[in-house]
């Protein structure tokens, strides 16, 4: 775990991940030991096997699951009361990065189902993964005296049309997170907290794929000077959740990179740029297309320019 990741606080049901077949399915009640907030549950699923823990916990609770598989096929997916495998997903951590932790404040108080699986691949080779799997449930933020940030060092809105995102931040020097908050909403206006490996700098706002319904985007940098961006999009100007924007891939596309990223949003278009150093061009442009995804929204690398 990088940092202890926190993918987190997506309220919203923005996450779709294939699970396994319900009649491969075996269901287990998790309960905590009197005067304890915390359990770990050693589990085992073979090929399309898996195992749906069901977890009673509270609206404005918060929610810790950490997985660890001796199997890296091995994911789960997080149901708010009311749905399960199959239905769209409060977090899934095939959408993270790599690490299989979840820390997130709840917004619904019931059984919420945290189904454990194996990708398409190894199940049908009917693979084996062992694991142990810990939930916590807690009151407040582990860590914090309360669950928003009070007096946060980053403190910024951008606005599109009609609605608003506020991100806020404490910029800890470790374990550094963000809250962005929407308004303008018609149905949740619920935030997503994120832990980021570095300081918050910007946050923008801006329609990429020109459905009405507007994106923002959190730019932080790192130690070393990398700014990195975290793309969150809204559904019919109902309700937001995380865009899945993983690193493009191509030969070269990275050769002289050393960080100095600078991030813009337009219709249409997301791009990144950055200086290229020991070659004749200066400055690389990468741009993205917004595009529905299996899973979530992504962003699809579209084509790259040098000048």
């Amino acid at each position: 775990m990088k940092t202890l990741p926190l993918f987190s606080i997506v309220l919203t049901l923005s996450t779709v991940v294939a699970a396994p077949a319900a009649d491969e399915t075996r269901t287990e009640r998790v309960k905590f030991e009197a005067g304890k907030s915390s359990a770990t549950i050693s589990g085992k699923i073979t090929g399309r096997e898996s195992v749906v823990y069901q977890l009673n916990a509270r609206d404005k609770q918060f929610l810790d699951v950490k997985l660890e598989p001796d199997n890296e096929s091995t994911d789960f997916n997080i149901y708010i009361p009311g749905r399960g495998p199959g239905d769209e997903a409060l977090f899934a951590s095939a959408m993270g990065d790599g690490s299989r932790h979840y820390l997130g404040q709840l917004y619904k108080t019931g059984d919420h189902s945290i189904s454990v699986f194996m990708n398409r691949a190894a199940a049908r080779q009917g693979k084996i993964s062992n694991f142990k799997i810990t939930f916590t449930v807690t009151d407040g933020q582990p860590g914090d005296d309360a669950p928003a940030p009070v007096g946060a060092k980053f403190d910024k809105s951008a606005s599109y049309e009609t609605i608003t995102f506020r991100v806020t931040s404490p910029q800890a020097a470790e374990g550094n997170s963000f809250t962005i908050t929407p308004a303008g909403l018609s149905v949740s206006n619920e935030p997503i907290t994120m832990q980021v490996n570095g300081k918050v700098t910007e946050v923008m706002a801006q329609d990429i794929d020109g459905d009405n319904s507007p994106e923002a985007t959190v730019i932080f940098e790192t130690a070393k000077g990398h700014r990195l961006a975290k793309v969150f999009t809204t559904f019919a100007g109902k309700s937001f959740g995380e865009v899945n924007f993983p690193e493009p891939e191509g030969k070269g596309l990275f050769d002289g990179y050393q960080g100095g990223d600078e991030y813009e949003m337009m219709e249409n278009t997301f791009v990144r740029r950055f200086p290229l150093h020991g070659q004749a061009a200066k400055t690389r442009q990468l741009q993205f297309k917004l595009k529905p995804g299996e899973a979530m929204k992504r962003l699809v690398f579209d084509r790259q320019s040098d000048y």
